[in-house]
């Protein structure tokens, strides 16, 4: 008997440790297998689709992938094992539920206003009063201002408008004051050690972060011609300045005689999670940052 139990004890402890190794397994695969993504923009205006794009992200040697075409798939296509499971064009069953329902209430509502134009409308029995009088006790009040002396509202029209472009000063330069205390406010947290603190240990995550998202690989070929010799000159202009940033990856081709965009792009990238929950973790649990964000909140209420 006591054989028995030891033998399910020792099954049941070699699922379990078997079960904390595939978990284990699935979250290294998750924090540290990169998602690699794909762009691809062509144009040419003489074709039939003037623009076609693609952008392709897969994970784990393309288990789980997500494309995009456009213009002849403009919908997002979400695979796994090779079996799409997702579709941006194919809303799920709950809401084509509700779209149904909203349709079926939006009929019925028509229907209830048809009926109702259709029924004879009820006049009202009452008749208009005759103009005349509201027109005479008009004329009458117009003689009478007429013939009463205006001094007195003149001056107390002149006095209001002077109060009020008074108080429209006073609302300016107070409004003024408030404006430059608080730039002084922030140039002093600026000049703050907890700013400099905080700045010191998020900036090189958050451009780290940035650095490892940007594409590792983009080449490019660009026809553009503006139709004009001197504009086009200074888009060249502007991508020599760009150069040493650009470098050999994107090569542009003027055209001085008309006015054209044509081309093709592509970039190619990676994202690791693990980059992502490390910048997030050291961000969210900086205390320079959360002091920095209390004063901030402090000035904005």
């Amino acid at each position: 008997m006591i054989s028995i139990l030891l033998t399910i004890l020792k099954i049941l402890g070699l699922f379990l440790l078997a079960m904390l190794g595939i978990l284990l397994l699935l979250i290294v695969l998750v924090l540290f297998v990169p998602v690699r993504y794909r762009i691809t923009l062509h144009r040419k205006e003489s074709e039939e689709a003037p623009v076609t794009a693609k952008l392709s992200v897969t994970w784990l040697l393309h288990i789980v992938s997500a494309v995009f075409f456009y213009p002849e798939e403009a919908y997002i296509k979400v695979k796994l094992l090779f079996i799409t499971v997702f579709r941006s064009d194919q809303p799920p069953k709950e809401k084509e539920k509700k779209q149904k329902e909203k349709i079926q209430k939006e009929e019925a509502q028509k229907e209830k206003t048809k009926k109702k134009s259709q029924e004879p409308e009820t006049q009202s029995m009452a008749e208009e009063t005759s103009d005349s009088l509201p027109e005479e006790k008009k004329e009458a009040y117009r003689r009478k201002e007429k013939d009463e002396p205006g001094k007195k509202d003149f001056f107390r029209k002149l006095l209001s408008i002077l109060k009020n472009i008074k108080y429209t000063i006073i609302k300016i330069c107070d409004k003024i004051k408030h404006i430059v205390s608080n730039i002084q406010y922030y140039i002093d947290i600026l000049k703050s050690d907890t700013f400099h603190m905080a700045w010191s240990v998020c900036s090189p995550q958050v451009f780290g972060l940035l650095k490892s998202i940007l594409p590792k690989k983009f080449v490019g070929n660009i026809k553009i011609g503006t139709g004009d010799p001197a504009s086009t000159g200074q888009v060249l202009a502007a991508y020599g300045i760009l150069y040493p940033l650009l470098g050999n990856h994107i090569e542009i081709i003027p055209d001085f005689e008309q006015q054209i965009l044509e081309g093709d792009l592509f970039i190619k990238g990676k994202i690791t999670f693990f980059r992502l929950v490390k910048t997030a973790w050291i961000v969210y649990f900086n205390k320079d940052l959360r002091h920095l964000i209390k004063l901030l909140k402090r000035e904005a209420s």
